[in-house]
């Protein structure tokens, strides 16, 4: 028989959406379509039949990528909707890899956030496999929103990457959900701690580009979790703004945003 404590847990994490899959987004599916060059990869992790989205460069996009900048979403949002943000012509050897978590459009499954480099690691393999290609040979830039900063900073402690570029993060996943629920920080099984992989990554031989943007309007994930993680070490790049909130600064701070995550700043 299941303990109580499990359904308690299952229940909590329905309430707040965390388990709730996302359809997929016909429209922007097919806006993705819409490019001949686009690859969809699809993958199989134990969650099931899994999806991520390759943007080739406008340069050469039939060749292996330069420079793949590989992005991960909220976590109640879909890969696809980087699309409206992402200017190929602004960085035309720069290629993009969106990564979809378990339960999110066409990706199956129930994510577990300890477990979701998975999709990232099934992602990079179908590609270079797609390319002929050792996919070590790919030279990485991360950028995660919210929930997806966390994931970005968990691959980036596992592989060699360029930049990181964190936008709204959390300071540890726990913090970030008690700003939602009590109850469910309190009894969810899943950790991630931004600082411990920031000083990782800081104190490795050949540390990446570390950038943080935060709005000071934030009520989903304070500006505070952002200051918190800057002043770890002088070498991480801050960025605030007094009139964004928590998905605004995605609107208003874009071009700085990919700007970073290619080198341009």
């Amino acid at each position: 028989m299941r303990s109580p404590v499990l359904y308690l847990l299952l229940f909590s994490l329905l309430l707040a959406g965390c388990l709730k899959p996302i359809p997929g987004d016909p429209a922007l599916q097919e806006q993705f379509a819409s490019r001949s060059e686009n690859l969809k990869l699809t993958f199989v992790t134990d969650k099931g039949n899994q999806v991520a989205y390759y943007l080739p460069p406008l340069n050469n996009p039939h060749d292996p990528p330069e420079t793949l900048n590989i992005l991960y979403p909220g976590i109640n949002s879909l890969a696809l909707g980087w699309l409206r943000f992402i200017d190929l012509a602004k960085y035309p050897q720069a290629a993009y890899l969106l990564i979809e978590y378990p339960g999110r459009g066409e990706s199956q499954g129930t994510m577990r956030p300890e477990l979701n480099y998975l999709n990232t690691k099934g992602a990079l393999a179908e590609l270079a496999s797609h390319f002929q290609v050792d996919s070590t040979s790919f030279q990485l830039s991360l950028m995660g929103h919210s929930f997806g900063t966390g994931m970005a900073l968990q691959f980036a402690a596992m592989r060699q990457v360029e930049r990181v570029v964190l936008v709204a993060p959390f300071n540890d996943l726990k913090a970030g959900v008690r700003q939602q629920s009590w109850l469910l920080a309190a009894i969810m099984p899943s950790q991630i701690d931004s600082r411990i992989l920031i000083r990782q990554l800081l104190d490795s031989g050949n540390p990446p580009a570390i950038s943080i943007l935060h709005g000071a309007k934030d009520t989903v994930l304070p500006v505070t979790m952002g200051r918190e993680l800057a002043e770890l070490d002088p070498r991480i790049s801050y960025y605030e703004f007094a009139v964004d909130d928590h998905t605004s600064i995605l609107t208003t701070q874009w071009k700085l945003i990919f700007g970073l995550l290619n080198g341009d700043e």
